[in-house]
């Protein structure tokens, strides 16, 4: 094979994979909703009766079920935690117009650490005192808002993914705020090593905050429509 004819054939390669085609965003969101649906399913796992004799009285079991008050409490936060991830995934995957091989990779980053959320919500629904699972458990939260980040980014700036429609000014201002949910979970990872139950308390009022301010906005839409 001669020079000139490998110089074209590297050409050719080089212009393919320059207009490697995109691909639809169906499969991607299929394969996202089991990944968090799954994880959402692991978190009541933990949550079950130990060594509770089957000639228990009435007193005993209330006592038992009061001793799963940890647990069924950092439970009702990961599911507020996963369920705005999944609300957020979805409004983000709505508005994007097709994926490609860059997106799928940081999606898949993205759902690794949400699936991985069920094991800091059983360690600290036992330990729920102690500083190092409290600070773990702020530690996979801002990973996985991290990561959240970085998959916006690259949808909305980065690979160009988005619907030509949305503005730009959107685009940041849902990028910011993706942002600032990964700084609140480290603040409460930070304090929470210090003062568990007041990381405690960031944890759960983060998802809540999100949860009100959305409700709030989409009804103020409503109402303006």
């Amino acid at each position: 094979m001669s020079f000139a004819s490998t110089r074209i054939s590297l050409g050719l390669v080089f212009q393919r994979l320059q207009t490697w085609p995109t691909m639809p965003k169906s499969r991607l969101e299929a394969f996202s909703d089991c990944v968090i649906a799954f994880a959402i399913t692991l978190l009541i796992l933990d949550i079950h009766l130990e060594d509770v004799r089957t000639n228990i009285d009435n007193a005993g079991m209330i006592r038992a079920l009061l001793a799963l008050a940890p647990r069924f409490s950092v439970y009702v936060i990961s599911f507020l935690i996963c369920t705005v991830a999944w609300v957020s995934h979805h409004e983000l995957i709505h508005d994007v117009d097709c994926v490609d091989s860059r997106l799928l990779w940081l999606n898949n980053l993205y759902l690794m650490w949400i699936a991985f959320l069920p094991f800091p919500t059983g360690l600290l629904g036992r330990h729920p005192k102690q500083p190092v699972p409290v600070a773990l458990y702020g530690a996979v939260c801002a990973i996985t808002c991290l990561c959240s980040w970085v998959l916006r980014w690259y949808a909305s700036f980065g690979g160009r993914l988005m619907k030509k429609e949305i503005a730009e000014a959107k685009l940041r201002r849902d990028l910011r705020l993706s942002l600032y949910s990964c700084l609140l979970y480290l603040a409460g990872m930070t304090t929470g090593f210090f003062f568990p139950w007041l990381g405690l308390f960031l944890y759960a009022a983060i998802p809540a905050s999100y949860t009100i301010s959305e409700l709030v906005r989409h009804k103020g839409y409503g109402t303006a429509h």
